[in-house]
């Protein structure tokens, strides 16, 4: 296995020079602009390529930054996924520099340890990854921190023999940079010394505020559910049907995906008020050290669905937090009115708070409801199974739509009445703090009946599929 990577290794030797650098020095493309950066360090010129986020121009946030080896091809890979997805706020929005290489071999190996022997052309200039680290951070990061507006957290993207030397440089200057990805790295190199310091680092607890992404890699045992802070965060991810060269597009994605999950706006959870997702950006800054900014779009979401609720004080705080953050924007503006608007109208006619006891019912209690249960009348159209799940009840439901389609799922439980109803919520409201409330009753005949209530907001329009009443038996 170790001979065959080796033979796929060197055959890369030259990946970072699969395509040839298009853009000339200072000049302005699609991906961004390309510098000559002249190194002390490294006593010559490098070309450094830029991608700054789309929204740099139009405000003052400070933005991490991701710093990608064989920038002459990942660099383009690594713009583009940051850009697409920071529009969908899957990402947040990032400062992408990309490092081209002269001498790959040089830079991103360290010299060879007694008994390992370079294969082939990798013996022609190893052993630089001590002076190619001092200029990533003792030159070209600090350049970045004068020129640019960033924050406090740098990723080290590396693959193949890139992969490599982020692991080198985990283990030998942690705290240089905040995350690393590392895909497919050439841990066979002095016999996968490297790998193991890295993973002692971490397992020792030196890189406490590191997040590290392993695609493709042997394991370490290290996988964790921690989100940084006081402990590494460690995901070990895997890419399949991919080649060596073409995994880097999938394992960038989902490796930065994972190191930025906590960055995304939270959903809303049934029983919570909408401001706390919020709450996610609060914690976060204890765990990477500095204050996350909130997406415009997160403060949005939570203030129309606070004024839909009529929680309307915490829409009145989270716009002024919004406003302090980002300034006073049309949609600011947009939701100021609407707020003053809902807060004058009386409450609807139907309007019902949605509320959730902290309390689950009793596994025992709901008994009488256990089993499966058909429409009567149609026993395809509406299934709902109940179940006995630990010391409480689980209630799944598999709905047919009009036009053959399925919504199925686990749903909310809410309570087991003094009167005997089981109540259980449908999340068919998008971007609304609302449920549909399904309301079961056992019948005298041993059917169930169930009726519907909106609760936490009024639909506006036709409400047929809302407020219908359906009859069950249970089945074997």
């Amino acid at each position: 296995m170790r001979h065959r990577l080796r033979v796929v290794a060197a055959g890369l030797l030259a990946f970072g020079g699969v395509r040839a650098g298009a853009q000339s020095s200072g000049t302005l493309d699609e991906i961004g602009y390309t510098i000559p950066f002249e190194s002390k360090v490294l006593d010559e010129t490098r070309q450094i390529s830029i991608s700054l986020p789309r929204t740099y121009a139009s405000n003052t946030e400070r933005y991490p930054v991701l710093v990608v080896l064989d920038g002459e091809f990942e660099h383009e890979i690594a713009a583009s996924i940051a850009r697409f997805y920071a529009a969908t706020s899957m990402l947040p929005p990032t400062i992408v520099i990309g490092v081209r290489n002269t001498d790959r071999m040089r830079d991103m190996t360290t010299k060879p340890a007694a008994g390992f022997t370079p294969p082939g052309e990798a013996a022609a200039s190893p052993g630089g990854a001590d002076r190619f680290l001092a200029f990533l951070a003792d030159e070209l990061l600090p350049y970045v921190d004068r020129t640019y507006r960033t924050a406090p957290m740098r990723v080290l993207v590396g693959h193949s023999l890139g992969g490599l030397f982020a692991l080198y440089a985990l283990s030998q200057r942690p705290a240089a940079f905040t995350g690393y990805i590392v895909m497919e790295p050439a841990i066979w190199w002095n016999n996968e010394l490297e790998f193991r310091a890295a993973r002692d680092v971490v397992r020792s607890g030196g890189a406490p505020r590191a997040r590290v992404m392993l695609v493709n890699t042997r394991r370490t045992g290290l996988d964790t559910i921690s989100w940084g802070g006081d402990r590494p965060m460690v995901r070990e991810l895997t890419i399949a049907g991919e080649s060596h060269a073409s995994m880097a597009a999938q394992g960038m994605l989902l490796a930065l995906r994972t190191m930025f999950s906590d960055f995304r706006p939270s959903d809303w959870r049934p029983g919570t008020r909408p401001i706390a997702m919020l709450d996610r950006f609060d914690s976060l800054a204890a765990r990477v050290g500095y204050a996350v900014p909130i997406p415009a779009g997160a403060y949005e979401r939570a203030i129309r669905m606070s004024i839909h609720a009529r929680d309307f004080d915490d829409a009145s705080r989270a716009l002024d937090r919004m406003e302090r953050s980002v300034g006073t924007t049309a949609e600011s503006r947009a939701l100021r009115s609407l707020l003053a608007e809902e807060r004058a109208m009386p409450v609807q006619a139907g309007f019902i708070p949605l509320t959730i006891p902290a309390r689950r019912p009793a596994a025992r209690d709901g008994t009488r409801f256990l089993g499966r249960w058909v429409r009567i009348d149609d026993p395809a159209e509406h299934v709902i199974d109940v179940s006995a799940s630990g010391d409480t009840i689980v209630v799944h439901d598999r709905i047919r739509f009009p036009d053959g389609s399925f919504d199925e799922g686990d749903h909310q439980v809410i309570q087991l009445t003094d009167a005997g109803t089981l109540e259980w919520g449908l999340p068919w409201f998008r971007g609304i703090a609302a449920l549909l409330v399904l309301k079961g009753q056992l019948q005298p005949d041993g059917t169930l009946r169930v009726t519907r209530e909106p609760r936490g907001w009024v639909p506006r329009g036709p409400t047929g599929d809302m407020m219908r009443t359906e009859i069950f038996r249970r089945v074997p």
